[in-house]
C-alpha cells in the first residue's frame, strides 16, 4: 500500500528526522497531534534522553508529538501503538484483516481518547502500515 503524505506532513519529517538523527518512516498529522513512525529499534532514539528530542519538536511545531516503533509483525505494532496503555489482550484475523484489542478497564477511555481521537488515528495508522482493515477497542 503507498503511503499519500501531505507536503506539511513531509516537511514535519523532515524536521524530525534532523533533530532525531534517525529515519522517519510515516508522519501523520491529526489535529494538535503529530505521530512519527519509526524503525524497529529507533524508538530510544527517536525519544532522546529525558524525552528532549519530544520536547524540542513540540516546541517547533506547537503541536503534541508521539513516536512510535514499527514492527513487521502486526500483533507488536498494533502493541506499540498503543503504549502506554497496557492490552490485555489482541486478536489479529489476517483473513479478514481485523485485530481486536483488550484495554485496561481504567485505561480504556484515555486509549479512545475524547470524541474516539485517538483511536481514529490509531486506526488510520494501523490501516496505512498494516492494511488493517478494522481495529476495535473491547
Amino acid at each position: 500500500m503507498k503511503i499519500k503524505l501531505t507536503q506539511q506532513e513531509m516537511h514535519y519529517m523532515t524536521i524530525a528526522e534532523g533533530f532525531i538523527h534517525a529515519p522517519i518512516i510515516d508522519c501523520i498529522e491529526r489535529s494538535d497531534r503529530i505521530t512519527f513512525i519509526v524503525p524497529k529499534g529507533k524508538l530510544g532514539k527517536a525519544i532522546g534522553k529525558e524525552a528532549r528530542n519530544i520536547k524540542r519538536l513540540e516546541q517547533i511545531f506547537k503541536k503534541e508529538v508521539r513516536f512510535v516503533e514499527y514492527d513487521e509483525d502486526k500483533k507488536q505494532f498494533i502493541i506499540n501503538l498503543f503504549k502506554p496503555f497496557k492490552l490485555d489482550k489482541v486478536v489479529v484475523n489476517e483473513e479478514e484483516k481485523k485485530v481486536s484489542v483488550v484495554v485496561n478497564a481504567r485505561d480504556k477511555g484515555k486509549a479512545i481518547g475524547k470524541d474516539g481521537r485517538n483511536i481514529t488515528i490509531l486506526r488510520e495508522i494501523a490501516k496505512r502500515q498494516h492494511d488493517i482493515n478494522e481495529l476495535k477497542v473491547l
